[in-house]
């Protein structure tokens, strides 16, 4: 927001702590917090900002030999402007009012002209109108308790889903002439292909498929001396740039399952055996076979649900259920003994261990599930490798899904999913994407609208806009409850 508001290049918020998160994502409203020392982190970093904007000449000047009077009319103009981009909104005249009050007690200060208007624009920056995204309750008319936005809300709602950042000029002139609603699809077209939807690949795509956790990984250097940085950095670019084309290509949602191309450079190209590929610029390539394709085959998806020295089929089968199939295991009981890492864990084979675990009655139901689809994943290794051999044993990719059907390796498994349990995977991305977008968790009654979602995906081919197009439209994006949420029995 900084940057598109003051056009400065720096992040700020990097000092701030890490946000919650609930539901799987760091902008649910219900857990975030402002605790006092970040409101004066976010002062120190309003006058950071504020400064570096003035240093790039991005903030109104004095023009020479002005009167005291029309400086005041220059600062007013100046503050008038600057608040409503912040805000989102035009600016109320009580809002104006106190904000011209502190310019006149800074300006008495002998403060130059600049210096006084710097005072005003950092207490904008820590305003709760425009660090918080504040929604009117329920206006008389408004039956059941429930609001619809006005323009300008709507406009905040759909920038911070889209670009993670506040309305441009074209979004905040659509809403000032009560047009937007009515011009929602051209304005998503537009918003989509603008290089600001990047914020939709790092922060939904992020953290839906838990890519951040890539910053954090740290295979076994003995056992993957291969693994660094740059092949880091290529796996989790692998996955943005595949979820970018099917966004801006308007594809089909199903691609996430299954395609037949991605995106590599050497070194990644090198990582996954396929030939023809040189230099640090990923390129796109078109895959010829089934080992690949789809988000299930990606080094990073297989990565992030490694342990440092070996596979795990119960993280990557329990991956697949909470991110693909929306069928998250419960947590395992408390007291459960993990599998070994060395001494019989060289001896005896992974599957045969892990029955072993499934023995224990606590244990058995959610691993069942887990681990009969972890087992497909299994002809890679804790990089996202190819083998065939795990050790000296040949790799026993059969597994079961839930439902009982069997399959063996992974592409039986995506076709699986895609024919058998497509559905539950268009049911699993329509709530991710809805719950980012509110920036809520779901609640029972909105399973209306997920269905509904689902039903235009079918009817529009899958194709990624009409996710979003669903999700805009819909009654929980373009309302806001005011009813207080029953009490938990």
């Amino acid at each position: 927001t900084l940057r598109d508001l003051l056009g400065i290049t720096s992040y700020p918020a990097d000092a701030f702590p890490v946000d919650d998160a609930g539901y799987g994502f760091d902008n649910n409203g219900d857990v975030l917090s402002l605790a006092p020392m970040l409101l004066e982190k976010y002062l120190n970093a309003a006058g950071f900002a504020i400064s570096e904007a003035r240093r790039a000449g991005g903030l109104p000047q004095l023009a020479p030999s002005l009167s005291k009077r029309d400086a005041a009319e220059a600062a007013r103009a100046a503050i008038r402007g600057f608040a409503a981009r912040a805000y989102r909104r035009p600016v109320t005249d009580d809002e104006l009012r106190g904000l011209m009050a502190l310019w006149d007690r800074a300006d008495a200060d002998g403060r130059a002209f600049e210096q006084s208007l710097d005072v005003v624009l950092q207490a904008v920056l820590v305003s709760p109108a425009f660090i918080f995204r504040i929604e009117a309750e329920p206006q008389p008319g408004e039956p059941a308790g429930v609001h619809t936005l006005n323009e300008y809300e709507l406009a905040t709602r759909l920038s911070y889903f889209l670009w993670s950042s506040l309305p441009d000029d074209e979004l905040f002139a659509q809403a000032g002439r009560g047009t937007l609603r009515s011009n929602l699809g051209a304005q998503v077209r537009r918003m989509l292909n603008d290089p600001k939807a990047a914020a939709l690949v790092e922060n939904f795509a992020g953290q839906w498929l838990q890519l951040r956790a890539m910053q954090d990984v740290a295979p076994d250097a003995d056992l993957f001396p291969q693994f660094d940085a740059a092949l880091r950095n290529a796996m989790t670019r692998e996955t943005e740039l595949f979820f970018t084309a099917i966004m801006q290509e308007d594809r089909s949602v199903l691609d996430f399952i299954d395609a037949d191309f991605t995106y590599v450079n050497a070194r990644l190209a090198k990582h996954y055996g396929l030939g023809g590929v040189s230099g640090e610029e990923f390129r796109r390539v078109e895959l010829s076979h089934s080992r690949r394709g789809g988000l299930l085959t990606q080094a990073s998806i297989l990565t992030i649900t490694s342990y440092p020295r070996r596979t795990s089929p119960v993280l990557r089968g329990k991956w697949v259920l909470e991110n693909l199939l929306d069928a998250a295991p419960p947590p395992p009981p408390p007291s459960v003994p993990v599998l070994p890492e060395g001494g019989s864990a060289l001896v005896i084979p992974l599957r045969q261990r892990l029955e072993r675990h499934r023995a224990d009655p606590r244990c058995a139901a959610c691993h069942e599930q887990m681990d009969g689809i972890g087992f497909a994943l299994e002809n890679f290794d804790p990089l996202g490798s190819w083998r065939n051999l795990d050790g000296i044993r040949m790799i026993d990719a059969a597994g079961t899904l839930p439902g009982g059907e069997t399959f063996s390796g992974v592409a039986e498994l995506k076709q699986l999913i895609l024919k058998s349990h497509r559905d539950e995977f268009l049911n699993c991305l329509a709530g991710r994407m809805l719950t980012y977008a509110l920036g809520r968790g779901l609640e029972p009654y909105d399973s209306r609208t997920t269905d509904n979602i689902r039903q235009a995906l079918k009817k529009n081919d899958y194709r990624f806009s009409a996710l979003i197009f669903a999700i805009v439209r819909s009654e929980p994006f373009q309302k806001r409850n005011g009813r207080e949420k029953p009490d938990a029995p």
